[in-house]
């Protein structure tokens, strides 16, 4: 194992470590009754991970679909050595490529002293990856970009690659490559050739001192081209690209360039960036693959005989049950090895060390994202404009206390759902990461104030990453993970329910609401009088039992075949989702001319700003007018609220509840250490294996 300089802090943590399995455990496998896909294998393969932001100790709720992905970087890690394994024995290769985005999104990697990502980034350094690039997230800020050059690049040497990313460190003029633009290298087993590049997205917003070029000029610069002549004999093209598989042209500058000199040598290309899973044939000879987010999903590509290539791929379930499987062990208890254990027991100790396991409340219920529409109790963004922002906002400064306001947030500050169970810090991390002050604007006329949410809905959403760009890659990821599982779900129950449907189970993702959604509206209207439709809509009616597949990804794209290893009934997607949300005056003004505060999130101050300018001819409005509001924050909303109305009195009682109620549907339990008493899944509830 590589040395790092906080193995020995660690270490010294992990013997005062007291894991309270109960409320800061795994979390649970996945339902005993899933049926899985095999990986195909060939000559050559990769394991590909991306967008992590922080993941490490993955998912531990025990609300679906988070059992599917409740493997940690211990499980991970103990998985990749297994694998290794059998490639050695097969006498085949197997590469590891992961493509950015470590942080940004999670306690461990964005809690930690010092630099952001400083320490989460020696955990990840335990995994042994072949390739690496560099995600958008590690540039933001120049002290994170610069601490990847200084202190995570080294580590890998020309592993790390970054063709078109560039860093000038503060105090000096000179640009250079953050890591290595491409290298070169034999494969271990069948001796192969294998050149790999690491592409960035024509990336725009990096701190000063980033410079991302386009990976269409890229490709014409001298290096470039005199890389693809250097050598006569490649038997391979790897790319690590942080870039979207469909609808982004860098993928298919790259993929001419080297077809002008390489007519048709195999090409292995990883993506990232939009947090799908994707896939699609460049050519015959060329295969792209985006393996998800979050520690959600491993990418799995091989290529059987590269001189006349046939691709596979899968898309694995993050979690030990599944890696078992794909090991050829024979349960999820197998899995463990000395190195995952220690990985996990120094995470567990990071976690102490700074309180993320510090529990604020018990949540009583699941609230959804994108699952529920907005205004349905479940709804997340009900929750916030209906109760935490007037509960946490609005009495977070009593100098204003007299007065009537409206308090206006982006949905875009709300990143995951909030699960039944306990609710810790990291929680907090999780669900909304961002940092924004709340600010505000006194005595706005109604007349005006009243029409501000609307607009803004109108308008849409300011996003963070690249406002008003062209390319998926250039704007917030999010949206293109919404459309994802709005495919997904339409797409499924249209070809249930209506089997002659049009709609395409095999098409890049769509945007804008897609006419099948009207379609499902009108069939799932008939579920109230058709009790065969009730029968084959389990998880819309009321709970699944074992009568359908467990909630998880559905995957469509363009590649052939089946690419999820696990069979899935799509998670319900909701489009009812505003952009902006509000929490009403109450009560609200009896008159149009009666005056409120306006109270908004700091991240929208100019969008605020210009609307009040344009509904209020008799005043002009500037920063001048804005004041801060109180010391509330988005990110101290939940943890707020959660002392007020998510009492630990009966946390025992609740947890208890709530695991029988996972026991039931059919999740087993996932003890923490590996320390099983048996098999957890008893040979009559092994999962099938199903051939697809």
């Amino acid at each position: 194992m590589r040395a790092l300089c906080m193995v020995a802090l660690c270490v010294t943590l992990v013997r005062g470590v007291a894991w309270d399995a109960q409320v800061y455990g795994r979390g649970r496998l996945p339902r005993y009754d899933d049926e899985l896909r095999p990986l195909e294998w060939g000559q050559l393969q990769v394991l590909h991970t991306t967008d992590i932001h922080g993941w490490y100790q993955g998912h531990t709720k025990s609300s679906p679909p988070e059992p599917n992905y409740s493997g940690d970087w211990g499980d991970w890690i103990a998985f990749t050595q297994h694998m290794r394994r059998l490639a050695d024995e097969r006498g085949v290769d197997l590469l590891l490529v992961d493509t950015g985005d470590l942080h940004d999104g999670n306690g461990l990697s964005d809690a930690g002293p010092g630099v952001q990502g400083h320490v989460s980034d020696q955990v990840f350094a335990l995994a042994d990856y072949d390739l690496l690039t560099i995600g958008n997230h590690e540039l933001y800020n120049m002290s994170v970009a610069q601490d990847v050059y200084e202190h995570f690049v080294p580590h890998w040497g020309d592993r790390y690659l970054t063709s078109n990313v560039h860093i000038t460190l503060p105090g000096t003029t000179q640009s250079r490559p953050i890591g290595h633009r491409y290298t070169r290298f034999t494969t271990k087993n069948q001796r192969l050739t294998i050149q790999a590049y690491g592409v960035l997205f024509d990336f725009q917003l990096g701190a000063p001192g980033i410079t991302v070029q386009d990976p269409k000029a890229m490709v014409k610069e001298a290096w470039f081209q005199a890389s693809l002549r250097a050598s006569s004999d490649v038997d391979a093209f790897v790319i690590a690209g942080h870039m979207p598989v469909t609808g982004y042209d860098g993928w298919d500058a790259i993929h001419e360039a080297i077809r002008s000199v390489w007519p048709t040598t195999p090409i292995l290309m990883l993506g990232g960036h939009t947090h799908v899973r994707d896939c699609r044939m460049l050519d015959s000879h060329a295969m792209a693959l985006e393996s998800g987010r979050y520690l959600e999903t491993v990418g799995w590509m091989s290529v059987s005989n590269v001189s006349v290539p046939t691709f596979s791929r899968r898309y694995i379930d993050a979690n030990p049950r599944n890696y078992a499987f794909h090991a050829g062990l024979v349960h999820a208890g197998h899995l463990s090895t000395p190195r995952g254990r220690f990985v996990r027991a120094t995470m567990d100790a990071m976690a102490r060390a700074w309180n993320l396991t510090d529990m604020y409340g018990i949540v009583p219920r699941d609230y959804y994202l994108d699952r529920a529409p907005y205004g349905d109790p479940s709804a997340l963004l009900t929750l916030m404009s209906e109760h935490i922002l007037p509960d946490v906002v609005r009495s977070s400064f009593p100098a204003r206390a007299n007065a009537s306001n409206l308090i206006i947030m982006n949905s875009g500050s709300q990143r995951f759902d909030v699960f039944a169970g306990a609710f810790t810090k990291n929680d907090q991390y999780i669900v909304s990461p961002f940092r924004d002050a709340f600010l505000f604007v006194p005595d706005v006329p109604w007349y005006v104030a009243r029409r501000l949410v609307h607009r803004l809905n109108e308008l849409g959403a300011v996003h963070n990453e690249q406002p008003g760009a062209v390319h998926p890659a250039q704007g917030d990821a999010d949206p293109i993970f919404h459309q994802y599982l709005r495919h997904a779900f339409y797409s499924y129950w249209l070809n249930r329910l209506s089997p002659t449907s049009t709609s395409s189970t095999q098409s890049p993702v769509p945007s804008g609401r897609p006419a099948s959604a009207r379609r499902l509206e009108e069939l799932l209207e008939q579920v109230g009088t058709d009790g065969s439709m009730a029968e084959a809509l389990p998880h819309l009616v009321g709970g699944s039992r074992g009568r359908s597949p467990s909630l998880g990804y559905v995957t469509a794209d363009s590649c052939s075949g089946l690419g999820d290893d696990t069979v899935h009934t799509p998670i319900p997607y909701s489009d009812e989702q505003p952009d902006y949300i509000a929490a009403q005056p109450v009560p609200l003004p009896s008159s149009d001319h009666d005056h409120v505060d306006v109270i908004f999130a700091d991240f929208i101050a100019q969008s605020i700003l210009s609307l009040l300018n344009t509904y209020d001819a008799r005043r002009h409005y500037t920063m001048a007018d804005v004041s801060v509001w109180g010391n509330a924050t988005t990110e101290s909303l939940y943890s707020s609220f959660a002392q007020l109305h998510w009492r630990l009195d009966s946390m025992d009682s609740a947890l208890h509840d709530m695991d029988r109620a996972a026991t039931f549907d059919g999740y087993p339990p996932l003890a923490p250490f590996d320390t099983y008493a048996g098999d957890p899944y008893a040979p009559v509830t092994a999962p099938r294996l199903v051939f697809q």
